[in-house]
């Protein structure tokens, strides 16, 4: 039997705030209020294209957060995290919005969609997989 990873920290990369770890409580925050705010999508309703959109916005996101992350980790302290944070954010949600398709709401509501159904999510690693190789 294989199991199907779920791409959790790809998908929920806006809504986690991009966070490091000591940064966690505040995300979470964010993401409740985020989600408050997003529309809802029901799985079966998300196109191919929505999908081909999402996980362009997804690896843009990945990207993102590959040249953040590191600097976060290694900042001097809080407000300088904090700092890099809100950065990063504003360049995550910039790379989502430059996606043709692809809105920051609509984003998180498939990332939340593809969490909830087991069907969506597989397409979407399906087409992460034939995008990155990975």
């Amino acid at each position: 039997m294989t199991f199907t990873p779920k791409l959790t920290a790809t998908l929920s990369a806006i809504a986690l705030g991009l966070a490091a770890p000591v940064a966690a409580q505040q995300a979470q925050q964010t993401q409740q209020t985020q989600q408050a705010q997003e529309p809802a999508i029901a799985a079966e309703e998300v196109t191919d294209a929505q999908v081909d959109a999402f996980v362009q916005a997804a690896i843009a996101v990945e990207e993102v957060r590959g040249i953040y992350d590191p600097q976060i980790e290694a900042a001097a302290d809080q407000n300088a995290r904090q700092d890099l944070m809100n950065e990063a954010n504003a360049e995550a949600r910039k790379a989502v919005e430059d996606v043709q398709g692809m809105t920051p709401a609509e984003y998180l509501a498939i990332g939340q969609a593809a969490r909830e159904d087991d069907a969506l999510n597989s397409r979407i690693v399906a087409e992460y997989r034939s995008k990155t190789g990975r």
